[in-house]
Formats: structure tokens, sequence, C-alpha cells
């Protein structure tokens, strides 16, 4: 795939701190800010393992708008390749490749605003609910959030100090509910209903954060939109795809073409449109191969496809024809894409 017009920045690993027995937060040395962005964003990150590239997308930890140098904060995944490497093999003085900051998980911090802020995390969907917090705290003092963090255990909460000293030092502003499966809690629509009626916004001006594993997502994204929350006030960020069931059958030997360019490409039965666009080396780039990032998206010409689960998308997004190539495959003889620039 092309990189056209992606800047790849070689930064220093300036500290590693241990958040939890699986999860480190990664500083890098960027003194001149060139990683940008807001907080909420994600930035790609490219590692070298076994001599192959590896690109993966993480949240940003840290709150650009606060000044500080960038991090991410990883948590190890069973069979991770680049999040074991950030836990267990990272050092002090590393480079690594760094995009600079994109995404929309962002809320547009400003000290003129008076917001409540409900934000509903689980495991390491924290990371970017906690760049947004921190900023909020920080830069907003005439608004406040109210915070469920969903665990299995104690041990498993990352940022456990953090939230604990922020919750003191902004008392009435910063409300922590840790939500622990191994007592028989956990985030679902009885919860939400819970926590919104329990505490009412104290300003006209209601916002929503939402990240975890899939099925919290969806739970709590439904409930809210079903209490009446405005789809502009409600931000979900997504980290781990989810399977689905009942996936429509593949056409098999589909021809694939991209317009602008003077080569077409056979995609096979079940296969990623993206794998047949790496073939023909069209001009789209991609990250995480997941549907989460949202680097790769084309829009639909012609043809029919299946979207997958295109996390990255929007609803009208999507029902413009827009499509993300990572997890969507051919459901006709041909399929003719139009790059997004």
């Amino acid at each position: 795939m092309s990189n056209q017009g992606r800047e790849v920045l070689s930064l220093q690993i300036s500290s590693i701190r241990s958040e939890t027995p699986d999860a480190v937060t990664v500083t890098f040395h960027d003194p001149e800010g060139r990683i940008g962005g807001h907080a909420g964003q994600y930035v790609i990150a490219r590692v070298v393992i076994g001599g192959e590239e590896q690109r993966r997308v993480f949240s940003l930890s840290s709150t650009p708008e606060l000044g500080a140098d960038p991090s991410i904060t990883v948590k190890r995944l069973p069979g991770g390749l680049v999040s074991t490497y950030f836990v267990e093999r990272a050092e002090q003085g590393e480079v690594v490749g760094l995009e600079p900051a994109a995404g929309s998980f962002g809320v547009g911090l400003a000290v003129d605003n008076r917001r409540t802020y409900y934000a509903f995390a689980a495991g390491s969907g924290i990371v970017p609910v906690m760049s947004v917090l921190r900023g909020v705290l920080e830069v907003e003092p005439g608004s406040a959030v109210y915070l469920a963090y969903g665990n299995r255990r104690r041990a498993d909460v990352i940022f456990a100090d953090e939230l604990a000293r922020l919750a003191e030092s902004f008392p009435g502003r910063l409300h922590v509910y840790h939500v622990l499966s191994e007592h028989g809690n956990r985030i679902d629509h009885r919860f939400v209903d819970r926590m919104v009626v329990s505490h009412p916004p104290t300003t006209a001006d209601v916002w929503y954060l939402v990240c975890g594993p899939p099925g919290m997502n969806r739970t709590v994204e439904a409930r809210l939109l079903t209490l009446g929350v405005l789809e502009d006030r409600l931000k979900v960020e997504h980290y781990v795809p989810p399977s689905r069931e009942n996936v429509p059958a593949q056409y098999r030997d589909a021809e694939l073409r991209l317009e602008g360019l003077d080569a077409s490409s056979p995609v096979e039965a079940g296969e990623v449109l993206l794998s047949a666009l790496d073939r023909m080396a069209a001009p789209i780039f991609y990250a995480c191969r997941s549907g989460v990032c949202g680097t790769c998206k084309a829009r639909l010409v012609s043809g029919r496809g299946d979207p997958g689960v295109p996390f990255a998308l929007t609803w009208s997004e999507q029902e413009s024809g827009m499509i993300l190539t990572c997890v969507s495959r051919a459901l006709s003889p041909e399929v003719v894409l139009r790059q997004i620039t």
C-alpha cells in the first residue's frame, strides 16, 4: 500500500511506567509537539518484530491540550504480538515509528464549556476516556465528570492511583465508580439507568463517552439512545472487533477496480477488499485491519459488498456508500471503489 500523505515520526521512548501487571504507559520524547492532536485521539505505531513491520492503533493516554509528551497505554492481549512487545520487551531509548494523532473521539475542550460528562469504560477502554477526562478537569472548570469503570478485579484497574488522586483534587467535579465483575457487577442497561437517574446533569450541555468491549459498547450505546441521548453528544470508541453471525456468502471470482487506477484485481471468495487493493498497489492506506482506525476508507461506486463491522464509520457515512476495505468483501461479480481524499 502506498504511504502517500502519511508522515511517520521516529520518536524515542522516554519512559515506560507499569500500570498493572499487564499494562504499561509508554511515553515518547516529542519536544516539538509533532504528534499533535487532541484528547481522545489515537496514533498508529509501527514496530519491527521478527524482521517484519507491524502496525497497530493505540489511543493516546496523554492529553495534547495540556502540553505533555505523547503517551500510549498498552494492555497485553493474549497472543498480541505488538501489545506483548510494549509490555514485555520495549525499553527506554528505543525508537518507534508513530503517525500524527487522528480520530474523532473528542469533545472539543474549551475553557468556557459548562458540561456534564457521563463516561462508561471497561478494561483498556479507559485509555481514551482518561485522555479526555484529564483535559476536562484542567481546561473546563465549569464541567463535571461521572465515570463508571469496569474491570474483573481491583488489580486490573488501569490508572487506579491517578483516578483516586484526581477525584480527591477535584471534589464535586469527578465521581469515579469502579464496577468489578468478581463481585457480580457489570455495566449493563440497568447500571446505565441507575447511573443517569442517580446523578442528574448539573448543566444543560450533556455528553456521553463509551469505550469498552463490543458487548458493553452495544449495550450502553443502545440504552443511551433509548433514553433520548442525542447522537452528536454520544462518543463511542471501539478497540476490539466483535465476531459476527450469519455472515453473507461472498461472491466467487469477483473483480475489483479503483477509479482512476488502470488496474484491477480478482477477489477470492471471503477475501477482504484491502488484500485485493494491495495486489494492485492501490494508493489506499491501512493500519489496524480490523475496522477500528478508519484509515482505509473508500466509497462503493458500483457493485455490492458485505461491509463487515465498520467501527470507524458513522451511520451517515455508511448510508452514503462509504466502506472500510479492511473488513468489506465482494458480493457481486464486479466492485468499483472511489478513493476518499
